[in-house]
């Protein structure tokens, strides 16, 4: 299932159209196709909080628009002291009195979140990340009006919530201008929703949206699954970021500079515009996929599967690509190079159709035997992608 179409309730090329970076969509969960209490359901976070030993700044808790001391406690492991641990009486008690508790980083700290997140941003084109937000009922509020300066997805898991939305005062703000506090809306300001989200709800919110959540009488659990997108400005920023190849722009400026820059500027202005003019668009398209590439978080390699597939890999074993990592083999001479996070693979141009059918499987060993392969090296190949992770067991 689409992690997208879990999300929204308008098919992909209308949110893309009418609302990505535009403008809300709430969907109900009778336009959706499934609850997200899979993701992250009430047991588990008991569990987190009770059973795991979270630790800081995977948590933290928050009351009426600020944050509360972190309720932890030291633990011995060993010979070790670790003096970060989370205190579940002390949370309990906070909880109590009406504090939000933040389950931060849940994409990398909770493996059906982490999915999911990873499936979001590999439709999207854009980094994701996750929090849970866990309120006790009450008429509490977390945080005070604030716009956020990503895109958010609110899944709602259990409980109701209230949302407050107002339009932005600043549209599509960057990382760099954050703004929070009850100026963004002026007295008497009709908001543009004013909704309860319930259980398998869902409420899309472009960056810049002036927002407030409230818990009614019941308690709430939702997921804020954060939208990292990449902008023209990125491109533009990467863009100039290619002058350093440029010796006249690595000059130092004169010595003295206060009063000759001004003079001078019109001139460099000029001279950065028509460097900026003749740059060649395939050098920015690859510094701009550099930076796509990175959107989409590589899959964890599991310690022991891994390993256990390799010593047992037969011409029948399922493999497939490991999610996240864009590979593309590329034949120089007699060779064919692979790359990897942090390393290249060379390996002898004879293997690449083999190889390109192994990297875009799902796939067999025994596909593998193209180019003039054979069984033998069909498994040495299949053997030397697993151990270099760039394919895991299907």
């Amino acid at each position: 299932m689409s992690a997208l179409s879990r999300a929204v309730s308008v098919d992909p090329a209308t949110f893309a159209a009418e609302h990505w970076s535009r403008a809300p969509l709430l969907s109900r969960a009778k336009q959706l196709p499934a609850a997200f209490d899979d993701l992250l359901s009430l047991a588990q976070v008991d569990e987190l909080v009770a059973d795991r030993a979270l630790r800081t700044p995977f948590f933290r808790t928050v009351s009426d628009g600020g944050s509360l001391p972190v309720p932890v406690q030291t633990v011995t492991a060993g010979a070790r002291r670790i003096a970060d641990v989370v205190d579940p009486d002390a949370l309990a008690a906070q909880y109590a009195a009406g504090a939000t508790l933040v389950l931060q980083s849940m994409h990398r700290l909770h493996p059906p979140v982490a999915r999911f997140c990873q499936q979001l941003a590999a439709e999207l084109g854009h980094a994701t990340q996750c929090n849970a937000y866990v309120t006790p009922g009450g008429r509490h509020q977390g945080f005070d009006f604030h716009h956020d300066t990503h895109d958010v997805f609110v899944l709602q898991v259990s409980g109701r919530k209230r949302w407050v939305v107002h339009e932005p005062v600043l549209r599509l703000p960057l990382p760099s201008q954050p703004q929070a506090g009850a100026h963004l809306v002026a007295e008497g300001a009709e908001p543009l929703l004013d909704v309860e989200l319930e259980g398998g709800d869902a409420l899309y919110l472009p960056r810049g949206y002036v927002h407030a959540a409230l818990t009614t009488d019941e308690h709430s659990v939702h997921l804020t699954v954060g939208v990292l997108s990449t902008t023209w400005y990125d491109v533009l920023t990467d863009a100039v970021s290619l002058a350093a190849e440029d010796a006249s722009f690595r000059e130092a400026l004169p010595v003295s500079p206060a009063g000759l820059v001004g003079a001078a500027l019109p001139e460099f202005l000029r001279s950065a515009a028509a460097w900026l003019e003749q740059l060649p668009p395939a050098d920015v398209e690859a510094a701009v996929r550099r930076r796509l590439a990175r959107a989409v978080r590589p899959e964890p390699l599991g310690l022991l599967a891994g390993s256990v597939a390799a010593e047992g890999l037969t011409l029948r074993t399922p493999l497939r690509p490991r999610r996240g990592i864009p590979l593309a083999p590329l034949v120089e001479g007699d060779s064919v190079r692979l790359e990897l996070p942090g390393r290249s693979v060379r390996l002898p141009a004879f293997v690449a159709p083999a190889l390109t059918r192994l990297i875009t499987g799902p796939a067999r060993p025994a596909d593998l035997l193209l180019g003039g392969l054979d069984e033998a090296g069909a498994l040495v190949l299949a053997r030397r992608m697993l151990r270099e992770g760039a394919v895991v067991p299907a």
